[in-house]
């Protein structure tokens, strides 16, 4: 079933934690590859210098596996590095997935993010546009 969609492109990765209403969203361009039913998300190397990679199995448009996070050498959690499981599901059009993340914080207690791919286009002019339009 995992055939049937297209995961080619570039897509925007974004995740708040789910229990703060405030909090600032967090987003990276990323580009993934199915390759049988695993589905490998990767960061598009920016400026910032943060870094998400995540391994997903998908079963039907179910989304499960895990992710690891290192934060910009210029945010305020300074290269952090966040890793946890994630599941996540895709839309029927196959354009996006959402669901939730959750790991531990550097208070080591465990937390939850909501989290989003959104298919944003087929290369990465598309995303800096997409980016410049917010």
């Amino acid at each position: 079933m995992a055939d049937n969609y297209d995961f080619s492109g570039v897509w925007r990765s974004t995740y708040h934690k789910a229990t703060i209403d405030d909090a600032p969203e967090t987003d990276q361009y990323v580009t993934m590859q199915l390759i049988g039913d695993q589905l490998i998300v990767e960061s598009i190397p920016s400026r910032s210098g943060s870094y998400l990679l995540a391994r997903l199995t998908l079963d039907g448009r179910i989304a499960t596996g895990s992710y690891q996070s290192q934060n910009s050498p210029h945010s305020a959690a300074k290269d952090a590095l966040y890793y946890g499981a994630a599941q996540l599901v895709l839309d029927s059009d196959g354009k996006a997935l959402r669901g939730k993340g959750v790991g531990f914080g550097k208070d080591l207690k465990v937390k939850t993010t909501v989290w989003e791919l959104i298919r944003v286009g087929q290369d990465n002019e598309e995303a800096k546009k997409s980016k410049q339009a917010e």
